[in-house]
């Protein structure tokens, strides 16, 4: 999208990337500032060179318009799902899962069990949203038990949740790279497994020798007990609390739409909170909207601090800060999109590939300069995709070379920015700053490195015939004709 006025220059468009980048790290590492007034003020660079370029407001303005849209749809599931982990407080489904987990899970490989089990869940069901909302949930409350610093179990249990998201048949990600791209979903799978493998292989080493640093000051069996002592106090941790989160996970099989599911599971647990744990409901509703917050005094003649800060948690209201962190984003966004700044950083990036390998470098670094810029996963696949398309079959590579790309960057980066859509849901829901638990995403962190080394080195990168490069151009409505060798009909074995 450009708008009539000035033609950006690729100087005058990155300095609002610069600037943000900047104020970020000056205002939030070293000052502590909050992360809104800090976008905002990147927004607002950005408006000033836009307004430079004659850009007028109107255009501007339907431009940040747009990008809230598209992130409606996770704010609404946003709100719902701390909805959900209120009732879930409220009825004894975490609670439930924090018990047995703290029963089974041996503390001193904590990150690497947070992570295995996150994998599993998150790869049978598609969704990182919903892992993270279920066990990983869980994972949290058993390291609140144990004594555990919350952050590295954060970072650990994300890591599995991403590996369903970018690996899983059912993810939307999943879909939607190779759909962008001009690949087949499992072509696409087939081809992650050149970076997802090693990211795994990676990730249970360092949470393997990273779980007994973090572990150092474990509470005493004591402890332990007693924490599971005052849970068996408020709760009845019967059998019917896990049908909450396998409602959540069965939906998510049957591809249910999320948002009628999650609200379906609210409810369910309200109603299991009533007659299984004799609660009032009232408390109920104020557990969906303010969090659960039971005087626990009723139950307990000495509450610990871990029990009330497992307890008292959840409820829109507690995500509620979040949303005006994707709002600013969302404008800073539409201001370099609808400005047409992005767009020439982006085809800069693009004239100076000469290689193979330096494409895939250069969809990488533009997914990450979207996701940077913009907060959202889908910005980051879909206009690379679209942007590099054409180019990818011009070089006769196939196109799960580019929705694997996508795929290292865009949906990785999702969670681990900490302004990103992801990263919002993400810490709202396991009540974990991103800021706090994003140097422990290593699966995250470390795809765009993998496919970047892949990239440079050249493994993995598949070639299709100069022939089926035309017809997959004809396809899609572009320019058919091959440069160089292609065109004269050489063909590069896979």
């Amino acid at each position: 999208m450009n708008t009539p006025g000035r033609e950006p220059s690729l100087m005058l468009s990155l300095v609002p990337l610069l600037a943000m980048f900047v104020i970020l790290m000056v205002g939030r590492l070293y000052l502590d500032y909050r992360i809104e007034p800090l976008i905002l003020s990147s927004a607002v660079i950005a408006g000033f060179a836009a307004w430079y370029l004659r850009c007028p407001w109107q255009p501007l303005e339907e431009a940040i318009l747009a990008k809230i849209d598209v992130a409606m749809g996770g704010m609404l599931i946003i709100f719902s799902v701390g909805c959900m982990v209120g009732a879930w407080m409220f009825c004894g489904t975490v609670p439930f899962m924090v018990y047995w987990g703290m029963q089974l899970v041996d503390p001193h490989y904590m990150l690497l069990s947070a992570f295995l089990i996150c994998t599993l869940v998150s790869v049978c069901t598609g969704t990182s949203w919903g892992s993270a909302a279920t066990i990983g949930v869980a994972m949290i409350g058993i390291a609140q038990g144990l004594g555990i610093p919350l952050a590295p179990v954060a970072g650990a249990a994300l890591s599995g949740c991403y590996v369903g998201d970018k690996l899983s048949p059912l993810s939307d990600t999943t879909n939607l790279a190779p759909a962008v791209a001009g690949a087949t979903t499992y072509e696409h799978i087939g081809h992650m497994l050149h970076t997802t493998i090693p990211g795994t292989i990676l990730c249970c080493i360092i949470f393997f020798f990273a779980s007994s640093t973090v572990t150092g000051d474990l509470h005493t069996p004591a402890q332990v007990q007693d924490f599971m002592n005052q849970l068996t106090e408020i709760y009845d941790l019967n059998i019917l609390l896990v049908i909450p989160p396998l409602l959540l996970i069965a939906g998510s099989v049957l591809r249910w739409p999320i948002l009628p599911t999650i609200v379906l599971t609210t409810f369910f647990s309200l109603a299991l909170g009533c007659f299984i744990q004799g609660f009032d409901l009232r408390w109920g509703i104020l557990a969906t909207t303010t969090g659960f917050k039971i005087s626990m005094t009723d139950y307990l003649a000495t509450p610990s601090a871990a029990v009330q800060g497992l307890l008292n948690r959840g409820g829109m209201m507690g995500v509620l800060e979040n949303m005006g962190m994707l709002c600013v984003a969302m404008a800073f966004g539409g201001i370099m999109h609808g400005s047409g700044m992005l767009t020439v950083v982006l085809q800069r990036m693009l004239k100076r590939v000469r290689t193979d390998g330096g494409l895939i470098v250069t969809t990488l670094l533009s997914c990450v300069v979207l996701c940077f810029s913009t907060g959202s996963a889908y910005m980051g696949i879909l206009i690379p995709g679209a942007l590099f398309k054409e180019s990818y079959l011009k070089r006769c590579l196939h196109p799960k070379n580019l929705s694997r790309a996508l795929e290292d960057s865009a949906t990785m980066l999702d969670g681990a920015i900490p302004w990103a859509s992801g990263a919002v849901y993400m810490s709202g829901v396991l009540g974990v700053s991103a800021f706090d638990y994003v140097p422990w995403m290593v699966f995250n962190l470390s795809s765009v490195f993998i496919g970047l080394f892949c990239a440079i080195v050249g493994i993995g990168i598949v070639k299709i015939t100069p022939e089926d490069a035309r017809r997959r151009l004809e396809e899609a409505k572009l320019d058919t004709s091959l440069p160089g060798e292609a065109a004269a009909g050489v063909r590069v074995a896979a």
